[in-house]
Order: C-alpha cells, then structure tokens, then sequence
C-alpha cells in the first residue's frame, strides 16, 4: 500500500499475514526441514512510528501496522524438506555473526522461494489466501 495514501487507524478491509519458522537440523549441524508458521489477521491498525532504515541509525516516520491477537483469522503451517544440496549449518542467531548470517538468509530465501514454486506451496497458498 502507498504510505501517502494510507491514514492512521484501523483499517477494517485490511489483512496482515506474520510469519515464524523453525530449523530442524540432523547431528551435524546440518538443515533437514523448515517449518513456517503463518498467522492471517484482519482489522489492521496502521500507527506512525520512527523506523531505522539504514545501518548508520538514521529514522523515518512510516505507518507502521500492528494487529492483536483478537483479530487473528487463521494459523497455518508448512514444512519444506530441505533438499541434501540446500543444507546448511549457518544459522540466524543473536548476535550476528555476519558471515554466517549472510549464508542463513541466502539459504533461507532458497527454501522460500523453491518452498513457492513447488506443487505443495502453491496449493498451501491457494488454500491459505482462499
């Protein structure tokens, strides 16, 4: 949505989609499978808040949107068996370490995209945003 367009409040039409995950990895170390978890809400309520948007600190007021659990509309869930030439042993942990970080995101966006495109993602999505 353009931010010029939107207001502050609650926006009854609108829906916001919040996901987790969780990693299960073998004795090595190694990534087997991922597990979303997405949570749908409606009556979204947009708040003006000051966001960092770059590594130097610097803020900017953007409509920010936040719901509640009152508002949630349905949980779903999804694993993706990780294929042996998408494994890997870096993770996404406090604090970043950022060479491993950058091998847990490049990895990560691997298993969502190729977790999309499958039979199994799309027919998850069609039933999720059906």
């Amino acid at each position: 949505m353009n931010d010029n367009m939107m207001e502050e409040g609650i926006c009854e039409a609108c829906t916001l989609t919040k996901a987790s995950y969780n990693v299960a990895r073998d004795s090595n170390g190694y990534s087997t499978s991922i597990t979303w978890t997405f949570k749908l809400y409606n009556n979204v309520n947009y708040k003006k808040q000051n966001v960092v948007i770059d590594g130097d600190g610097n803020t900017e007021e953007q409509l920010v949107p936040t719901v509640t659990e009152e508002n949630l509309i349905k949980t779903e869930s999804a694993t993706y068996a990780i294929p042996t030439d998408q494994r890997t042993q870096a993770t996404h942990e406090e604090p970043h370490v950022h060479e491993n970080e950058m091998a847990f995101q490049a990895a990560y966006r691997t298993w969502a995209d190729s977790h999309r495109e499958s039979g199994a993602g799309k027919d998850f999505w069609s039933v999720f945003n059906g």
